[in-house]
């Protein structure tokens, strides 16, 4: 039996075995800042009537393949033809599969660091090769060295999260306008919090083929829960995609959830006001606090550089507040990263904040 184990083991691709588990927690009692979730749910009107849908679903059926209902709503959102949309179980799910198309062994993928950690890993997991160009000193992007990363024959795609994530900042339009028309690889905007920021690279995409732009319902739709995400593309990229998207993979109570927000466009946008408003009254807060660094955010969440961040994230969760920490993690290691939450979960934040950097300083 051992003997089989091991045998097993030898099998898994090396740079597989060398990867750690996305860094997920599972949900609980307390107060959770640390997943840059909604803090509103979807209220219950809109469940009553959601639910009323999903009764009359026939669930012994596949769903729609194509989910066309669903790819028409998002297709008046975003103002293109339903063919310019695909949906995945999560946006993670469409990282995947532009990373099997477009990349695999012997390609690199290009992106700025820190970013979202799933660029990195899913290149891993497809066989590429991840190349990091470090964000400047406040998180500024260097445009120079992405052209020169993306010119090498193996590169083939460059990944830019705007607003980014944990740095929160949107790159300028002009920069992202000068990488996607001096490069012919695939430059994937992911726009996953661009509700909070009130802007978006999207409207460039008629004359761009090789852009795309990433979205998800899970931030600013309150569907973390439901797992959607689309991408926005040309025909001829989201072609490539259907013939390596799994069947079905958006399922059809998912279907209905999504479709019936979408019929929403009021409360989502209002709930993402109210973000923001809550977003720089504890900016503000913050910042007052000793020795606290708090980097301007266009997202639904802050980065903290602090003193002592894991005693201080420790200090949090001992009070019943989660947030993110990097323990470890190149130039992130004195950071927090704060989801914005209601504002009484954010006052309490304040208080165990002030409470345990007071302490702090009479050590």
């Amino acid at each position: 039996m051992s003997d089989k184990r091991e045998r097993l083991a030898e099998s898994v691709r090396p740079e597989i075995r060398g990867l750690q588990p996305y860094e997920a927690e599972a949900s609980g009692p307390g107060i959770r800042l640390d997943a840059n979730e909604s803090p509103f749910d979807v209220p219950e009107a809109f469940k009553a009537g959601i639910l009323e849908r999903l009764r009359k679903l026939p669930w012994n059926r596949y769903p729609d393949p194509q989910a066309a209902d669903l790819r028409r709503l998002l297709g008046r959102w975003e103002r293109v033809p339903p063919e310019q949309i695909l949906l995945g179980n999560g946006s993670d799910e469409i990282i995947r599969d532009l990373l099997t198309a477009y990349g695999g062994p012997g390609t690199r993928t290009v992106f700025p660091t820190p970013t979202f950690s799933m660029y990195r890993q899913l290149t891993i997991a497809t066989g590429g090769t991840p190349v990091g160009i470090p964000l400047g000193e406040n998180w500024e992007l260097d445009g120079s060295s992405v052209l020169e990363a993306l010119a090498a024959p193996a590169s083939r795609m460059l990944f830019l999260a705007s607003p980014n994530n944990p740095t929160g900042q949107v790159y300028p339009a002009e920069q992202i306008e000068e990488l996607v028309s001096r490069t012919d690889r695939l430059v994937v905007v992911d726009e996953a919090y661009r509700l909070f920021a009130g802007t978006s690279f999207a409207s460039r995409l008629a004359d761009h083929p090789n852009l795309a732009i990433l979205n998800t319902f899970s931030k600013s739709m309150s569907l973390a829960g439901v797992r959607v995400g689309y991408l926005v593309a040309h025909p001829e990229v989201v072609d490539v995609l259907n013939r390596i998207r799994l069947p079905y993979n958006v399922d059809a109570l998912a279907q209905a959830v999504a479709a019936e927000i979408c019929r929403q466009p009021e409360w989502w946008q209002a709930q993402a006001q109210r973000v923001i408003a809550e977003r720089e009254r504890l900016g503000r807060a913050l910042a007052r606090l000793p020795g606290v660094r708090v980097y301007p955010s266009q997202a639904n969440f802050l980065l903290l550089r602090v003193p002592r961040a894991d005693r201080l994230r420790q200090a949090l969760a001992a009070g019943d507040v989660a947030v993110r920490g990097f323990p470890g993690a190149e130039r992130l290691g004195d950071c927090l990263r704060v989801t914005v939450g209601r504002p009484e979960d954010n006052d309490r934040l304040l208080s165990l904040m002030a409470a345990s950097l007071e302490n702090e300083g009479e050590r």
